[in-house]
């Protein structure tokens, strides 16, 4: 998503899809593409990016990025898009720290400084505002919840992963997961939904509305493992909301965001929970945060 932002408002957009082969070359077309339609006048002064992986602040240079096709070492994302574009100014930011700093100044975060967003697609990515302000740290990893541990070991057992929260929470890894299963001598809807194709978000909506036991058994331990990540975050840094999204999340739909809610509850140590709000943006938040951060480093 591309959008074109004046004075806080946006006045244009567009949307276009990720490539799903070739390198980072190829996402950098894409992005070029989607600028030149959604401002082809070329208005704008500068542009914010938002990327999945940690971004060193102030660098504009994106590591390797799993999620993205041959993106396997540190790519200068800023220079090589300020190069195409007319040499405007360009700041790169993770996609979820600039889609919470949306959430924050327009979303579902609205009149709260201290808070943490969660969001639960491919993988799980998190933001963090502390007093009002998004925080990256030194090596963009602040607010990282996704990559914290919540088994005390290696997921030999219980399936593939290391025990960190994405190996629970991710969709990727929910199919890894269901496959590991399968090959257990499990049986499951799953697949016979997906049809042969990609498990997408909405396959576990439809498994578990069509009564599928593991899929039940998966999303309730993807709803723990978000809750007690949350819970350990909110004991760590006193964040008063958490603001849940993601497309995951947001097939799973109220269901999911209250179940999350109140074992975040059955958790909270001395009491101290906090409400889990559902982002509110959607597919606009990241590249409405994208901008805000060029404001907010202006």
């Amino acid at each position: 998503m591309a959008v074109l932002v004046v004075d806080g408002e946006i006045v244009a957009k567009v949307k276009k899809s990720t490539p799903r082969e070739g390198g980072p070359g190829d996402v950098i077309n894409t992005i070029v593409r989607a600028v030149e339609k959604v401002d082809p006048d070329a208005t704008a002064v500068a542009l914010g990016i938002g990327v999945p992986g940690p971004v060193v602040p102030g660098t504009g240079v994106l590591p390797a990025a799993p999620n993205l096709p041959g993106w396997d070492h540190d790519v200068d994302i800023g220079r090589l898009l300020s190069e195409r574009i007319g040499a405007l100014p360009v700041v790169v930011g993770n996609d979820v720290n600039v889609g919470t700093l949306a959430e924050h100044r327009y979303g579902a975060g609205v009149g709260v400084d201290n808070l943490l967003g969660v969001f639960a697609g491919t993988g799980v990515g998190a933001g963090l505002i502390l007093d009002g302000r998004l925080r990256q740290g030194p090596r963009g990893m602040a607010g990282e919840i996704g990559h914290t541990f919540v088994a005390f070991r290696d997921l030999h057992l219980e399936g593939p992963g290391r025990g960190e929260l994405e190996d629970y929470a991710g969709r990727n890894s929910l199919e890894r997961r269901a496959r590991h299963f399968v090959a257990k001598g499990e049986s499951t809807v799953i697949f016979d939904i997906a049809g042969g194709g990609r498990i997408k978000s909405r396959v576990w909506k439809e498994a578990i509305d069509a009564g599928d036991a593991m899929a039940r058994r998966l999303v309730d331990d993807a709803a723990s493992a978000l809750a007690a990540a949350m819970a350990s975050t909110i004991a760590l840094v006193d964040v008063e909301l958490i603001v849940l999204g993601g497309g995951l999340t947001e097939r799973l739909g109220e269901d999911f965001r209250r179940r999350v809610e109140d074992e975040l509850l059955e958790r909270a140590f001395a009491d101290t929970s906090a409400p889990v709000r559902s982002a509110r943006l959607g597919d606009t938040g990241g590249a409405l945060g994208a901008a805000l951060l060029v404001e907010d480093l202006a």
